[in-house]
């Protein structure tokens, strides 16, 4: 398991790539939610795959969502939510 620390490198790092699709242009979005909530969902995942799973799956949902829903909103459903 990673700690607190680890987790939240992995995660930044994954956001502060280049971008390279679409999807990647919500990263700077993702980052700013994430600094609202304390970074605290990070505690419920416990490995690099989790971490990286998780932000694939949250950026394919604002794809398929962001014209009905707002972003924060698609966020707070799927991170904090599960």
């Amino acid at each position: 398991m990673l700690d607190f620390k680890i987790k939240l490198k992995t995660f930044t790092s994954i956001l502060r790539q280049d971008e390279k699709s679409y999807a990647d242009s919500f990263n700077g979005l993702i980052l700013l939610c994430s600094e609202n909530t304390n970074f605290s969902f990070l505690n419920n995942l416990h490995s690099k795959i989790e971490i990286e799973d998780r932000v694939k799956k949250l950026k394919n949902r604002i794809i398929m969502h962001e014209n009905n829903v707002p972003i924060d909103d698609i966020f707070d459903d799927y991170i904090l939510c599960g």
